[in-house]
């Protein structure tokens, strides 16, 4: 009869973006991340200190390379390659709800934690030393999951305080439709076996993955006889690839002066990866009671 206790764990680990002027904690953080493509244009008139009245326009088509940061409360994008140095435009709702679809008016510099919407343009170097105001309208927005953003269309306009010009343009940001979270599975076969040479147990087992990751199995083996108890480690590294049942195996000596001996063992397992879109740690695990047979 197999004992075997098993569950499963979605380890949202995000690594939250730290910007400049402070991190929010609104919703799940966006990983600064390349867009599929994007878009940025900005014109200006000539009291303007951000685009001293000349037009600007970047796209990924034309070779510029483009980030998206953020939380679903605020949202920067930069462009970061053309030659005189990057551009970057950041809007933000009001503290504590979602930038959506409409139009915010009365934005302020003040991106984080305030009651007003924000927003900040920059570009080679030149901002607004006295801070800014402005308006803008999000016209699309489209999440996936764990802050996976598929589209993102804005037009704005910003004018620095003491400033008699305007700043105003345009951002276009697209992903392809979000993939699956990668999902993984552990089993711990309920067979062993023990080297009577060197007291070491083989135990063993199977993994799965929805996309094709590296796995890392880690775990204890466990066994008490009279009192006395031996321990060794589960652990194995392996290639996976969906569509079926992946083989690992994993080899270890008691780490304790009490010997492991055939018989009965306690083996648990977890299995882990890292999904590359979604920035986050997957895992599963397993336990089971193993016989151990000479081997």
């Amino acid at each position: 009869m197999r004992l075997s206790r098993k569950r499963s764990i979605l380890a949202t680990a995000l690594t939250l973006t730290t910007v400049a002027l402070g991190a929010l904690a609104v919703a799940t953080p966006v990983q600064a991340k390349a867009p599929q493509s994007g878009s940025l244009v900005v014109t200006g008139d000539p009291d303007d200190p951000v685009t001293e009245g000349r037009d600007y326009s970047f796209a990924t088509p034309d070779g510029d390379g483009f980030n998206v940061w953020g939380t679903a409360n605020q949202l920067t994008v930069e462009v970061w390659d053309p030659p005189l140095g990057p551009w970057r435009i950041a809007l933000s709702a009001p503290v504590g709800q979602p930038l959506t679809v409409g139009t915010y008016t009365g934005a302020t510099e003040y991106l984080y934690e305030s009651p007003l919407p924000g927003i900040a343009l920059s570009g080679n170097d030149r901002f607004c030393t006295n801070g800014q105001t402005g308006s803008f309208t999000v016209t699309d927005i489209s999440w996936g999951p764990h802050g996976y953003l598929e589209r993102f269309d804005a037009t704005f306009d910003q004018r620095c305080n003491y400033s008699t010009g305007s700043a105003r343009g345009a951002v276009h940001i697209a992903n392809p439709p979000a993939p699956p979270v990668l999902a993984v599975g552990v089993d711990v076969a309920r067979s062993g076996t023990i080297d009577t040479g060197t007291d070491e147990v083989t135990v063993h087992g199977t993994v799965t993955c929805t996309a094709p990751a590296t796995v890392y199995v880690e775990g204890q083996i466990t066994q008490t006889r009279h009192g006395q108890v031996a321990e060794g480690i589960v652990r194995a590294e392996v290639a996976c690839t969906p569509g079926g049942s992946i083989a690992w195996t994993s080899r270890s000596p008691s780490f304790t002066s009490t010997p492991f001996r055939w018989g009965d063992v306690a083996v648990s397992a977890n299995a882990s990866s890292y999904d590359t879109t979604y920035d986050i740690f997957v895992s599963d695990a397993d336990s089971a009671a193993v016989r151990l047979r000479k081997g």
